[in-house]
């Protein structure tokens, strides 16, 4: 009897079950009152918790503390400011010993925690919850996923949204009567009509594919220590992998001494002209070949992506699309943290960005309308109920 072999365990299990992995828990969280948690915060986002930047007028410096209201009051400008003042938690309603015991949930997550269920751990309402968490993708998105990559560095696309979902849903999968295969389209006999060879197998499929599908183009540069993956991961969403559009990608955020690796794709052809090397991988015989060329890295993260959004959040619209992959790239290059480090990192990154630009008052109507594409930003499609709707009275 033959058996399947055992998965190979990786440096990054052995990391998740070893005690350097955990050195903060919830049960760190409960002994904070709402005067340790603003230490905490500051020693995150500052530094210090005794000297800081002024939010108003940016002089730095060892500012009056009043502990009655939790707050400084600058020594140059003279006005007052609090831990959030000025970050995309700025006007805050809820305590900040809560708001920390939401983001560390959700920053725990493997592939993300949605927001459902964080308001069923945490007694708050949805819209509170919801826009809290988009608060730390903006952050993100705007503070993590940017700068330039280099060395070897790893590129690949992939489909998400708008792919084949309504054909999927509300109906079964898989069982019935087994349908013999048919013979692919571009081997049969080309029609009378036809006249030239025959034609590639991708031949028109733009016209074929839902108006709602977009590429996520995933760059990710490579460690230094063998078998320790990838250091840093840029995420980038399009309307298609044209040669334009990954042209423009790689050129914003890959250094021209740098090394590639891609697939065979059409659209990469020109990157031996750009970059000091470039090495393609044809999937269709390996997954690598010799001289370590392969895109592993980036097929893998283009993997946890895919979990997140179809087994995690399940219906991500493409107004947030940029947001979400942001997360998952922030969720990969901090795999090797420990908790504690991992949430410092998560408020440094999101509470540096300065004032949320896309989600102040988003209760009260005021909504991003741009979907953030490499093409250029252009007007998303609305989802939900149209305005001016009303129920319908009972019969």
């Amino acid at each position: 009897m033959k058996y399947f072999p055992l998965r190979r365990r990786t440096g990054t299990a052995a990391f998740h079950t070893s005690r350097k992995a955990v050195d903060f828990g919830h049960q760190d969280l409960e002994k904070l009152s709402a005067l340790d948690a603003v230490k905490f915060v500051a020693e995150a986002v500052w530094g210090s918790f005794t000297e800081m930047p002024c939010v108003h007028c940016g002089t730095i410096d060892a500012h009056y503390w009043s502990a009655r209201e939790l707050r400084w009051k600058c020594k140059c400008c003279g006005k007052r400011f609090s831990v959030t003042s000025g970050t995309v938690w700025a006007d805050r309603k809820l305590p900040l010993t809560t708001i920390l015991r939401i983001a560390f949930s959700w920053g725990n997550g493997a592939s993300g925690v949605p927001a459902l269920q964080l308001r069923r751990d945490w007694n708050v309402s949805y819209p509170t919850v919801f826009t809290l968490l988009q608060k730390l993708r903006e952050g993100l998105t705007r503070g993590f996923s940017t700068g330039i990559l280099c060395g070897t560095v790893e590129m690949d696309g992939m489909d998400i949204n708008g792919r084949r979902y309504k054909e999927k849903r509300n109906k079964p999968q898989g069982g019935g009567k087994k349908v013999s295969p048919s013979i692919p389209a571009h081997l049969l006999k080309p029609s009378p009509d036809h006249v030239g060879p025959p034609l590639p197998p991708k031949w028109g499929k733009a016209a074929r594919q839902h108006p709602d599908r977009r590429q996520m183009i995933s760059v990710r540069q490579r460690g230094i220590s063998k078998g320790m993956g990838a250091s840093a991961t840029k995420v980038s969403i399009a309307i298609s992998e044209s040669s334009h559009t990954v042209i423009s990608v790689a050129e914003r955020g890959i250094s021209a001494e740098s090394y590639l690796m891609t697939d065979e794709d059409p659209s990469y052809t020109s990157f031996a002209r750009r970059f000091a090397s470039h090495e393609t991988i044809n999937h269709s015989i390996s997954f690598s070949r010799e001289g370590e060329v392969s895109n592993n890295q980036a097929e893998s993260f283009n993997a946890r992506v895919r979990r997140g959004t179809e087994g995690i959040y399940l219906n991500v619209s493409n107004k947030y699309l940029t947001d979400y992959a942001s997360e998952m790239a922030w969720r990969e290059d901090t795999r090797k943290l420990s908790t504690g480090n991992r949430f410092k990192h998560l408020l440094q990154e999101a509470l540096w960005v300065g004032m949320s630009w896309w989600w102040r008052g988003y209760t009260h109507g005021k909504h991003r309308q741009d979907e953030l594409l490499v093409e250029g930003n252009q007007p998303a499609k609305a989802r939900g109920r149209p305005k001016g709707w009303k129920p319908k009275p009972p019969k």
